[in-house]
């Protein structure tokens, strides 16, 4: 499921952190703990396991903010400066319909606050607008989608991510992979084990932007936690066609493509059915 939260800003002119994903995720954590504990602490320690793979998914993603009205911004600024108008936030889970109920409950009448040691914004949800359902995608499809926020593709060379421009020659194939784990996590009875290979031969991506357009975005995961604060590289600005069948396509839809999802990664709209 998916849906839109707006955001109104509680004073005019709030300092906006440009790594604003680390504590956006930190809320939606914290507002499914206030709710479900079992579940959320299931999400933040464990998440959805690939059988006899060490990779877990969480299956949920968020869009960045999108601001209808700020201050330029100007070189060497760090934080963008926020206007009163209100912000929107697309938000996506791959959950059972039963829940659905449930999650959009947790964001009415909230309050967020998005800071880190030098800038702070403090919000209230006014809002909540659920957003239509999947298309219904044949048994397989080719799908236009377009980011709505930075995807994360990365080459693990030496246990270390490598990370790919959506030009680059190798990132369908570690794309594919990704979306077919992703799908044999939510399986009950895992079915689909295949090679690199074969994951390629059953979900083709194809960059349909201009390479000049796409645009890199580098943030920080865990950011002021010396010990694990990481720099992440993520591409945004960029559409796509992708061929799977229905059922990976919905899973990356709504739990979002590529990695580091939780963080806010992968969120993507579809521009229309090719």
């Amino acid at each position: 499921m998916r849906f839109k939260l707006y955001l109104k800003p509680v004073r005019d002119r709030q300092p906006l952190l440009f790594n604003y994903q680390y504590p956006l995720q930190a809320w939606i954590y914290n507002l499914l703990h206030n709710a479900d504990a079992e579940y959320a602490s299931f999400l933040h320690r464990r998440g959805y396991v690939v059988e006899n793979s060490q990779k877990t998914f969480k299956h949920f993603t968020f869009s960045s903010l999108q601001i209808s009205k700020a201050e330029k911004v100007k070189p060497g600024d760090t934080y963008i400066l926020l206007r009163l108008e209100p912000l929107t936030l697309l938000v996506s889970f791959y959950i059972d319909k039963a829940a659905e109920d449930f999650v959009v409950g947790l964001f009415q009448h909230q309050q967020v606050s998005l800071y880190n040691r030098e800038y702070r914004a403090d919000f209230v949800v006014e809002r909540v607008e659920t957003a239509p359902p999947p298309p219904n995608w044949g048994e397989k499809s080719t799908v236009l989608f377009r980011t709505v926020s930075p995807m994360v593709v990365a080459e693990k060379v030496d246990g270390v991510d490598q990370y790919l421009s959506p030009a680059d020659e190798a990132y369908g194939r570690f794309f594919a992979i990704n979306l077919v784990d992703k799908y044999r996590s939510v399986q009950n009875q895992p079915t689909m084990e295949l090679d690199a290979e074969a994951a390629q031969r059953l979900v083709k991506f194809e960059l349909v932007s201009p390479p000049e357009r796409i645009k890199k975005r580098g943030f920080l995961v865990k950011e002021g936690k010396e010990t694990t604060e990481t720099k992440v590289i993520g591409y945004l600005n960029f559409t796509f066609a992708l061929t799977a069948p229905a059922e990976l396509l919905e899973v990356g839809y709504l739990g979002g493509f590529g990695k580091y999802n939780a963080m806010g990664c992968g969120c993507c709209e579809v521009v229309n059915d090719s």
